[in-house]
């Protein structure tokens, strides 16, 4: 018997499937391109994260007659005796592979003016960290993340130790005339699986990357720089384009061996220092 009510058809099996190939097919194309778009995001937070740290480190160049804050990796790290205070811009030693080590999340070391003189300038903890950091640290039982990703140029700091001495220790702004401030490099994102003390070296006669720049914002990272402003860097060795780390860290990248004329570490040099 007909009732007169009428039911809209159904999609056959074949519709359907076509319908999914389409939307998988969208979905391939949008997803690149949405990861581009999180990657840069990320690294305009990093970025403005930088620029507060070297606003803070501008301010203390004011207050104290032009010298830099101090960045001697052996008082930072508290290496061969010697004692951590607060003549260095931070404190700490981190290694992102190693369980239990309290410098690794110790936001202390880079916030109290009791081990940093950068401390009573920078109150908050979130601009040391790239907010795209994946590695995470064991400690006390439970994972965490790193409490800083953040390093200053090695050739910089009234209290520094670089690494080779026919090269100019900039310890006051006034020392940056053959490097001008525009050119030399400050901060700089460093990768979670590098990341030490607060040096970043930079070797200026051989063709070693002593550490490794972040390049996990869409092939690029933050630097700053000694006149107060700051450029997202596309790093491009082909050396050191290591695969992103999540969770905790199996491998710690340092000293990685590179062509002399790898175009990462020439950019690195050509803003650290000059020579004397």
């Amino acid at each position: 018997m007909k009732t007169g009510r009428q039911f809209p058809a159904a999609f056959t099996l074949l519709e359907l499937l076509v319908v999914i190939a389409i939307v998988a097919i969208l979905a391939a194309l949008l997803l690149p391109v949405l990861s581009k778009a999180r990657a840069r995001a990320t690294g305009i937070q990093c970025q403005n994260n930088l620029k507060q740290l070297q606003l803070a480190w501008q301010m203390y160049v004011t207050d104290h007659d032009d010298f830099i804050p101090g960045n001697n990796w052996w008082q930072e790290a508290g290496s061969n005796g010697m004692a951590r205070c607060s003549l260095n811009w931070t404190t700490g030693w981190e290694d992102a592979t190693l369980a239990g080590n309290p410098d690794n999340t110790n936001t202390d070391l880079f916030l109290n003016p009791q081990w940093a003189s950068l401390g009573e300038y920078s109150k908050s903890a979130a601009i040391y960290h790239c907010p795209a950091s994946r590695v995470m640290v064991r400690e006390g039982g439970g994972l965490f993340p790193l409490a800083r990703t953040v390093s200053m140029n090695g050739w910089m700091g009234y209290t520094n130790r670089p690494l080779d001495t026919q090269f100019q220790f900039i310890r006051k702004t006034t020392d940056l005339v053959k490097l001008s401030a525009s050119d030399a490099f400050v901060f700089i994102d460093e990768r979670d699986d590098s990341i030490d003390d607060g040096f970043f070296g930079v070797s200026m006669v051989n063709a070693s990357m002593v550490e490794v720049a972040a390049n996990y914002h869409g092939g690029g990272g933050p630097v700053t720089f000694a006149d107060g402003h700051a450029e997202l860097h596309r790093w491009s060795s082909p050396d050191t384009q290591f695969r992103q780390q999540s969770g905790v860290a199996t491998e710690n990248y340092k000293f990685i061996s590179v062509a002399p004329d790898d175009p990462d570490l020439l950019w690195l040099q050509a803003h650290a220092t000059s020579l004397q």
